[in-house]
């Protein structure tokens, strides 16, 4: 069950409360277990959150790119320069991006940086 707050609750009204819906939104209403129901059976906030978060991640086609290539094999940001065409900081930016929504991470060797896809990244791979 999704915490809502007492305001989100206060706010809603029920399908008494709305005379104009159209009868097969009303129906469907009914049928779904009604307005609280659905927003009952919504994610958490924080998982809503999340899942913007891998979203944006995705949205964009260097990030594509970089994910793509790290299918592939373990890369440094160096090759990765070279593969996405970016400054250092945009390069930089991008990886950041993906790191938060844990799609890719990186460990140190030497005095390089090694990005790696992490499980939830080489499951997205796999799907496309």
């Amino acid at each position: 069950m999704t915490d809502h707050s007492e305001r989100g609750k206060r706010e809603r009204g029920t399908i008494k409360e709305m005379p104009d819906l159209p009868k097969e939104v009303e129906a469907e209403l009914r049928r779904a277990g009604g307005l609280d129901h659905i927003v009952d059976d919504l994610p958490e906030h924080k998982n809503l959150v999340a899942d913007a978060n891998l979203h944006r991640a995705l949205a964009d086609p260097n990030r594509l790119r970089i994910l793509h290539s790290l299918g592939q094999c373990n890369l440094c940001p160096c090759i990765l320069k070279e593969i996405t065409r970016l400054s250092d900081s945009k390069l930089s930016y991008h990886l950041s991006v993906l790191e938060e929504a844990k799609l890719i991470e990186s460990f140190p060797r030497k005095r390089w940086r090694i990005y790696v896809l992490t499980e939830l990244g080489k499951s997205l791979m796999r799907q496309e």
